[in-house]
């Protein structure tokens, strides 16, 4: 019974210890609009988040069809003064709104056309999409004199839905604002010592930003995450192919 009382007192202790392990979320954002790339294109991105969990991240997408775009993510974070993390993801999204294409044949002189345009519009673009993100750190903690060894891993997996609206300033520069909300499961283990624990959740997030064209091939972003794992992301995208 003190054996199992100890391990018990072990794991609330170093689980107290590292915040993350309960927060979770992800140290990515979204640094994306809705919009999709297009067949064939490729942008790479470089985002650094200033949240619970200090993070910095490299990003590939790929238009893999006109409206389905895919990302390969990969992360490097400071998990609360643990060994460096490292987080791998991926997504998956679908444009199913498109304010570009609902508004061709603007010009069109047919009535009747122009109020199926006008039924038709849509208010701004919207992707949905699948995402999975798994984290993993070490370390090591010193309680009641002893030295002690922690692991934590953190497998995150569900859906989203992005939405955004790209405007034209007086320079010519388009200026999108664009938010994100996901459900998803998230399954954390820990062990101490070898003596493991695990947890399931159904999480939420939300996520709110602007991205800003800088130039023709690259986009400067900034968003708030209030998630598991709240704070600013900045980042930039630039085209690759």
């Amino acid at each position: 019974m003190k054996k199992i009382m100890l391990t018990v007192a072990m794991l609330a202790l170093a689980l107290s210890a590292q915040p993350v392990a309960a927060a979770g979320g992800s140290v990515f954002g979204t640094q994306s609009t809705a919009v999709a790339l297009g067949q064939g294109n490729a942008n790479g991105a470089i985002t650094l988040g200033l949240a619970d969990i200090t993070s910095f991240v490299g990003t590939f997408d790929y238009g893999m069809s006109k409206f389905t775009t895919v990302r390969m993510k990969l992360g490097f974070a400071d998990a609360n003064n643990s060994d460096m993390a490292i987080s791998l993801g991926g997504e998956i999204r679908w444009q199913v709104w498109s304010v570009a294409s609902s508004m061709a044949g603007r010009g069109n002189k047919n009535r009747k056309a122009d109020l199926t345009r006008k039924a038709n519009q849509k208010p701004f673009d919207l992707s949905i999409g699948i995402m999975t993100e798994y984290l993993s750190f070490d370390n090591d903690f010193i309680l009641g004199g002893v030295q002690n060894k922690s692991s934590v891993s953190i497998f995150q997996f569900g859906g989203f839905l992005l939405g955004s609206h790209s405007f034209v300033t007086s320079g010519g520069k388009m200026i999108t604002p664009y938010a994100r909300f996901n459900v998803r499961m998230e399954n954390t283990n820990f062990s101490v010592n070898s003596v493991k624990n695990s947890s399931s959740d159904i999480e939420i997030g939300f996520n709110s930003g602007v991205s800003y064209q800088f130039t023709n091939t690259m986009n400067i972003y900034g968003e708030f995450q209030m998630d598991g794992n709240d704070g600013l992301f900045i980042g930039v995208d630039f085209k690759v192919m």
